[in-house]
């Protein structure tokens, strides 16, 4: 084999094809939203917009997330959020539900998604970054509870926060990361019944699950007679079991949130996410 005809594959980062990337698609979109009366008011998807992002987008991925999860409630447009991008939207999570002071650690399936592991450093986890290990259902919940239990018994529990208290934030003892569902690096599918056994340990311990459900539309049929993909989720979110286990969260906030991305599903480049 001539060494010149060799191709190198990074598997390490998740670099589409270039010739999947929906080219026209995204070209017709554009043109059509550009071409809208809207386009020339402030309600403009090109003007600065709500805190919360585009209103209009926030509609139609809501009732989209409704179609594909099929939560007992449908999913509400306050309860989206449009940032630029998984990883970023990662980083305002942390800033807002998170205070070094007084949350702990964070706790992360083990082999994980190494970009996360920079952005809780960045946020000031650094060292502070604990491992749980992963079955056939998921991450171990036994293993996270001794480990939680151990934490909370030899690390004093501050109080002193150094953020200020807002009506939109509030602070966590605890932090668990994961992907459920195709996880990063293993691939692996959390079950329904551990999702349930995840949010009654966040729960107890005062954590937030922060859940990358970016895979979760990249589903296919086993059935090769099948061909237009998955139309519907192959589990609940983490979010979306807080919201109906046993009577739902005990306050506004609850204990799980989901960080979606358009990324994985139409092209690296478009920076929007659901969340």
């Amino acid at each position: 084999m001539n060494p010149n005809d060799v191709t190198e594959i990074n598997l390490r980062l998740g670099w589409p094809n270039p010739r999947v990337l929906p080219i026209k698609l995204l070209q017709e979109a554009s043109q059509l939203a550009l071409s809208k009366p809207e386009a020339y008011t402030r309600d403009s998807l090109l003007e600065y917009g709500t805190d919360d992002g585009f209103k209009s987008l926030r509609d139609k991925i809501a009732a989209w997330l409704t179609t594909f999860y099929l939560p007992s409630q449908p999913i509400t447009t306050e309860r989206i959020c449009i940032s630029g991008g998984a990883s970023q939207n990662l980083a305002c999570v942390l800033d807002t539900f998170t205070d070094p002071a007084v949350t702990q650690y964070i706790w992360m399936i083990a082999p994980t998604y190494f970009c996360a592991c920079r952005v809780f450093d960045d946020a000031g986890f650094a060292g502070r970054l604990r491992t749980v290990p992963e079955d056939s259902e998921g991450m171990d919940i036994c293993f996270l509870c001794e480990q939680l239990k151990i934490a909370e018994d030899t690390r004093p529990v501050s109080t002193v926060a150094t953020k200020t208290r807002r009506p939109w934030n509030k602070t966590y003892r605890h932090v668990i990361y994961l992907v459920p569902t195709f996880a990063n690096p293993s691939g692996r599918i959390m079950s329904a019944r551990r999702r349930e056994e995840l949010v009654r340990v966040a729960r107890k311990h005062d954590a937030s699950i922060v859940s990358d459900d970016v895979y979760d539309m990249l589903g296919w049929y086993y059935s090769a007679s099948e061909n237009e993909g998955i139309r519907k989720t192959c589990q609940p979110r983490p979010v979306d079991v807080d919201r109906y286990l046993d009577g739902g969260p005990s306050d506004y906030f609850g204990n799980a949130i989901s960080n979606g991305s358009f990324s994985k599903i139409i092209g690296p480049g478009l920076r929007t996410v659901a969340d």
